[in-house]
């Protein structure tokens, strides 16, 4: 069972712990200077054991010591190849760059005084939290800020996983807040994916892993933050041509306490969060679908095309002239339509469709379903 939230007067958060900050400003990490200082504020509260330690909203400071991108670890034909296939296919964009960010110091403004930690950079991007669709067409909604009147991008907000890289020990406050009974009790819990996943290359039965950010009580037991949720892959589809895009079904199976007690359970995927060139949607049961290509999209193509089979007509004019010298003018150039006409319908059928992508260390929600019955049909608990 989970150890006491408070020992000896004090809340104890374990190291490892992840944490979610909201940036204050806009940050261009290509351009960032040594040594800035960047400001924002927890996004999701920080727990100790079933208890909340620092409440969402609490305000964080980061100094950076450097950034450096990291280089992609395909070689130079393959790169050459997707910038190819990227010139002539709109819908292939490139994944936003990723960064490695070490920082000098962290300082988290407590209402219990200021702290000083430890923490490593894990991610960083927009915070845009996709909800199963209720109208037509989807609707894609933010994460719940923690200041209500807070003005809402449709970029999302630009955010940071960090890791502490040490344990921390809190005064405990007089009262504590009763974070088991509010938040354990609902339905869906937010967790951290620790592996990456995407509908081009996850493959069906593929296992992954995620770790929750708050706790959750299935059925009469509870499940404290840091607690470990395995799943699978129950169905994958890659990006196909006809522009169709690629689809992923993920399935929770078990979850996992810190002390090692583990039970059986039948969940899905309630959210996920996306950067803000986000691309897919997910429906009422969990599954994750690429978007089709949309009017704008159609038009490029089309437009695309209409010039590469203008470009294939007017080549294929001067061999066909060679070859069939006593043909007409009027017949070569029926003859060189055909080879444009070929070249703009291979074009079209060939346009691949939307990947699925989702990054580790993504922020993603899980509904538990019912939680009463799920309970009752699910295996004992094991130490």
């Amino acid at each position: 069972m989970p150890e006491p939230a408070s020992q000896g007067g004090e809340l104890r958060i374990p190291q490892g712990t992840l944490v979610q900050i909201e940036l204050a400003q806009r940050t261009n990490w290509k351009r960032l200077a040594t040594n800035s200082v960047l400001e924002g504020r927890l996004m999701l509260p920080v727990f100790a054991g079933s208890e909340v330690a620092i409440p969402a909203g609490t305000k964080v400071r980061l100094e950076i010591e450097s950034v450096k991108k990291v280089g992609s670890p395909s070689g130079a034909w393959k790169k050459a190849g997707t910038a190819v296939v990227r010139a002539f296919n709109p819908l292939e964009k490139e994944r936003p760059a990723e960064y490695a960010i070490r920082l000098s110091k962290t300082q988290i403004e407590a209402t219990r005084g200021s702290l000083v930690v430890a923490a490593t950079a894990l991610r960083a991007g927009h915070a845009v939290m996709i909800e199963p669709k209720i109208h037509k067409g989807g609707e894609v909604q933010s994460l719940q800020p923690a200041d209500a009147n807070a003005s809402k991008s449709k970029k999302g907000r630009q955010s940071v996983i960090l890791r502490l890289d040490e344990g921390l020990l809190l005064p405990a406050p007089a009262a504590l807040t009763p974070a088991a009974a509010d938040r354990a009790s609902t339905r869906k819990a937010h967790a951290f994916l620790l592996t990456q996943l995407s509908a081009s290359h996850s493959r069906k039965d593929d296992a992954f892993q995620a770790r929750l950010a708050e706790p959750v009580r299935i059925g009469d037991k509870l499940f404290e933050e840091g607690s470990l949720v395995d799943g699978r892959v129950s169905q994958s589809a890659r990006p196909r041509m006809l522009s169709r895009a690629g689809s992923l079904h993920l399935h929770i199976d078990r979850i996992t306490s810190p002390q090692g007690a583990s039970i059986a359970i039948a969940g899905t995927l309630g959210g996920v969060e996306g950067g803000s060139g986000m691309k897919y949607a997910i429906d009422d049961e969990g599954g994750l679908h690429g978007l089709k290509p949309g009017f704008t999209n159609a038009i490029v193509d089309l437009s695309i095309a209409y010039a590469l089979g203008k470009v294939a007509d007017d080549i294929a004019e001067t061999p066909i002239r060679a070859v069939g010298a006593a043909m007409s003018d009027a017949a070569i150039a029926n003859a060189a339509r055909y080879f444009g006409l070929g070249a703009s319908a291979v074009f079209l059928v060939t346009r691949h469709g939307r990947d699925v992508y989702l990054p580790r260390y993504s922020a993603i929600e899980i509904d538990f379903g019912r939680l009463g019955e799920q309970a009752s049909s699910s295996a004992r608990l094991q130490p």
